[in-house]
């Protein structure tokens, strides 16, 4: 049996093997269509009520998740800082509005806008941050390192 067979079952989820190159970010017009696509299923479901433990809010917040995790698994650039951000976005946006919006609402409505909010603010911050330029290090061909206690 190998020693550390395990990490040959890992996948490119966390790392990505040696050599393989990073993926584009997502176009932004393939992200409107999906953030549209989004806000529809949510609110055709809130719309129907159809169910009160699994509504419109829910679905919009399952789907972005389901696009932040395609993000990951596609190895785009800046993807796990990406994600970490766009679903605290998500979970913070959402619990402000909900608490900003008027009890005129109803309450599947309120927690479908709400939840819409949050997508958006977070599909946004996701976009943002998978388009950073990448930061190499790089040093010019006179730069020394110079050591603590040596003289220079």
């Amino acid at each position: 049996m190998q020693r550390y067979a395990i990490g040959h079952h890992i996948p490119p989820f966390f790392w990505l093997p040696r050599g393989a190159g990073r993926q584009p970010p997502t176009s932004v017009r393939r992200l409107v269509g999906f953030w549209l696509f989004v806000l529809a299923c949510g609110a055709g479901l809130t719309a129907l009520d159809w169910n009160d433990d699994f509504g419109g809010s829910h679905l919009m917040a399952l789907l972005f998740l389901f696009h932040i995790v395609d993000d990951i698994s596609d190895g785009i650039r800046h993807r796990w800082p990406a994600a970490l951000a766009a679903v605290a976005v998500l979970w913070g946006a959402s619990r402000l509005t909900s608490a900003v919006l008027p009890g005129s609402l109803d309450d599947a409505w309120a927690r479908s806008v709400a939840s819409a909010v949050g997508v958006t603010l977070g599909l946004a911050v996701s976009a943002a941050i998978t388009r950073l330029p990448e930061r190499r290090l790089h040093r010019s061909a006179g730069d020394t390192e110079t050591t603590p206690g040596s003289a220079v």
